[in-house]
């Protein structure tokens, strides 16, 4: 006990110098452990959550959360879908502004029709836009996600339905939505091929859907036509085999990451239609990611490192090197797999709340993307991790570095004239875990976790 005492208190003096990227706050959501499937940020104080079940076994929540001041507290309120409710449930909310918002709703029984609903008052009426029909005669309409560029130009995205997957474009906020020819959409390769509720990712005109057979569903027009490219998972959703699940995100129309739940990494050069496996390095994360807009090759991480551990980790390199941000036990470490960025400044992901005034999404912290100080405040990072001997620290000023074991013994100090890289040899040591503490020349520092094998 005592040893245990001495690390955590350790710990707290190592973490003294970090920066807090996270704030939690609280969705005021009426239920514990409710967690969310989507994030949709209108502008730096907007932003509207579709709100889930965040446990097995408990009831479908259909509800939203909405911020009007930049994420510092949040309303919530049911949404009434009608008298067939109990049978709908939420794929996924898009805000357009502060009172207009769009659900995409799928049905969970035979015979109960799902569909488009918007609000244009705050959230708190919904009305169905009955022009996205999602009422096939074959009984397999399922609207999978619901996206907005602006207040009129929109599209929507379901299964295949009467021969193909069935999509609906707007040009005036859903008054109409048209569907379009299955003569501009690829075939179903099988009837177990569909999409998935919120699996999408949009950049500029461009998005990118995955499907259930790793194909990946592509329109640089939004969404009026589309080709089909092969991914190199089988299934985004992780449901062939249990093989894993995957995630997008692009920078811009032709460069862009794809994450899967077994720590995979692949990138792409020409919008998604050919990838390539990624040697990655440190801490990547294998829930949600999310590009920053504005900072090419930035990406930010969520979900589980390699030792089972959740928080959020960053790249701006394009995936090679990824840097921990924070983790558990750090007081701010997210814990759910939901993330989204509007630009460096404004980002959210997801959390559970544990009572209306406690927890449910984190809020990003500042400007530290924007000011191009954000790879400096970490000080540095280390790579190979895990290392087999001599690991290489890359930062900026690099004045001291400090290798401490778990129990918080120091094993060495050695200090540097202002160097941006340096090489540390952990080679005499037993294998396991050890936090290396680099300082800059200014006086900050952070520690880094480096698994010695």
């Amino acid at each position: 006990m005592k040893k245990l005492l001495l690390f955590a208190s350790f710990m707290v003096a190592l973490s003294a110098h970090a920066q807090d990227y996270w704030s939690e706050q609280a969705t005021s959501q009426p239920a514990a452990s409710t967690g969310m499937r989507s994030i949709s940020i209108v502008d730096d104080n907007v932003a509207w959550l579709s709100n889930s079940c965040g446990t097995t076994g408990c009831a479908t929540i259909r509800r939203y959360s909405k911020t009007t001041n930049g994420g510092t507290v949040w309303s919530t309120s049911a949404i009434d879908l009608g008298a067939s409710a109990a049978n709908l449930e939420i794929s996924n909310i898009w805000g357009v502004s502060a009172d207009v918002a769009y659900a995409a709703v799928f049905p969970k029984a035979a015979g109960v029709v799902g569909g488009i609903w918007q609000t244009t008052n705050g959230g708190t009426t919904w009305v169905r836009q009955n022009t996205a029909s999602y009422n096939g005669a074959d009984g397999a309409s399922f609207a999978n996600l619901v996206y907005f560029w602006d207040a009129n130009n929109g599209v929507t995205m379901g299964d295949p339905s009467e021969g193909s997957f069935e999509i609906y474009t707007t040009t005036n906020g859903g008054t109409n939505w048209v569907r379009v020819p299955a003569g501009n959409i690829p075939a179903a390769l099988d009837a177990a091929e569909y999409g998935l509720t919120n699996q999408y990712t949009v950049t500029g005109d461009t998005m990118w859907i995955g499907t259930t057979f790793g194909r990946i569903l592509i329109s640089t027009d939004r969404g009026y036509t589309w080709t089909a490219a092969i991914s190199p998972i089988p299934d985004f959703g992780g449901g062939i085999n249990g093989s894993e699940a995957g995630d997008l995100s692009f920078t811009d129309s032709q460069n862009g990451l794809l994450q899967t739940s077994d720590f995979l990494l692949y990138n792409t050069t020409d919008g998604g239609n050919t990838w390539n496996s990624v040697t990655w390095d440190a801490n990547l994360r294998n829930f949600g990611i999310s590009e920053i807009p504005g900072l090419p090759n930035a990406y930010i991480s969520v979900g589980e490192d390699l030792d089972a551990v959740r928080g959020s980790s960053f790249t701006t390199d394009g995936g090679l090197t990824w840097t921990n941000i924070n983790d558990n036990p750090d007081a701010n470490y997210v814990d759910g797999g939901v993330i989204s960025f509007l630009n460096a400044n404004t980002g959210f992901a997801s959390g559970f709340s544990t009572s209306a005034a406690v927890g449910g999404i984190f809020k990003w912290n500042g400007n530290t993307l924007a000011n191009d100080t954000f790879t400096a405040q970490q000080i540095a990072t280390a790579s190979p991790n895990p290392t087999t001997g001599v690991v290489e620290l890359r930062g900026t000023n690099i004045s001291q570095v400090e290798v401490y074991d778990v129990l918080g013994k120091q094993i060495s100090s050695t200090n540097y004239s202002s160097l941006n890289n340096v090489s540390v040899n952990l080679s005499s040591l037993n294998n396991g875990v050890y936090m290396v503490k680099v300082t800059n020349a200014t006086g900050n520092s952070s520690t880094i976790k480096v698994v010695k094998q």
